[in-house]
């Protein structure tokens, strides 16, 4: 058994075998720019443990092998990657420790010569202390202090904005974001309404994204992100307005808004020309 352990043979595949785990995160930090991920509720907890297990069983073989050169590559390759899992995914902690803790052991591990530890290593504190910096204050500048709050019939009694929206007005935003009323009728769009907390008194933004290019998985569903025309955001806090989807007069659809009772009736017309562009720096607040 030692020397089965001690062959260099079983070393290098073992090696090989790591990239398994670098191409997973890899995975997960581009798969995470493109779509926002949202874990099925109930299954967090499943899902971590099977990550983390599966996190400490690659960083044990890593260890192993740590002076084959595929280890020592994915050893110094993981940290950038991680910087950026971090940027992508900020707050949500359940993806972020497990790969950074792997990179962080693994740089320190690694058969890779002290002088090249020694210099990636200021370069990855450099990359992690400036880039952070920068994500802030970027997020502060285009993300600003509001809060947004999905408003549909999920809206729990513990959110923050439950109160102003309880009684007859619950009564009203169910009705209005039932399925065949948001979702527009050739299956494309989808109506969103926001409810906006900020400094000043606060909005109700009527939004509309695209619909049926999420990614349903297992554990998590990757919500397609960047795309979205605001319709409207005029609305007052507390009063949930009417809207729906109907044709113009050239046969394009349109979706239509009343923001308060006997206001004016508001359109805006949705086509595939009037959808802005996907919007890659969403995770920067870049709307």
């Amino acid at each position: 058994m030692k020397d089965f352990i001690s062959n260099p043979w079983v070393k290098r595949a073992v090696s090989i075998f790591n990239l398994a785990y670098f191409a997973v995160i890899c995975m997960f930090t581009f798969a995470t720019f493109i779509y926002d991920i949202q874990f099925v509720e109930g299954k967090e907890v499943s899902f971590f443990v099977i990550y983390f297990i599966a996190s400490v069983l690659f960083m044990t073989l890593m260890v192993y092998s740590r002076r084959e050169v595929i280890t020592k590559l994915v050893s110094v390759a993981l940290p950038p990657v991680c910087f950026c899992l971090i940027l992508f995914n900020w707050g949500n902690w359940i993806l972020i420790v497990p790969p950074f803790v792997v990179a962080l052991v693994m740089f320190f591990a690694s058969g890779v010569r002290e002088t090249t530890k020694v210099v990636l290593g200021t370069i990855y504190l450099l990359l992690y202390v400036l880039g952070l910096v920068g994500f802030f204050v970027l997020k502060m500048l285009f993300g600003g202090s509001s809060v947004e709050t999905t408003l549909d019939r999920n809206l729990q009694e513990n959110e923050d904005v439950y109160n102003l929206y309880k009684g007859q007005q619950f009564a009203k935003l169910v009705e209005f974001t039932k399925d065949d009323n948001i979702i527009s009728p050739d299956g494309k769009y989808k109506i969103v309404l926001y409810d906006v907390q900020d400094n000043d008194k606060g909005r109700i933004k009527i939004c509309v994204v695209p619909y049926g290019q999420d990614v349903e998985l297992k554990f998590f569903t990757l919500k397609q992100k960047g795309i979205e025309k605001t319709v409207s955001n005029k609305g007052t806090r507390g009063t949930v307005p009417e809207f729906g989807w109907e044709k113009d007069d050239k046969g394009n659809l349109r979706v239509y808004y009343t923001l308060t009772p006997g206001a004016k009736r508001g359109y805006s017309t949705i086509t595939d020309n009037t959808m802005p562009k996907k919007q890659y720096f969403d995770f920067l607040g870049i709307k």
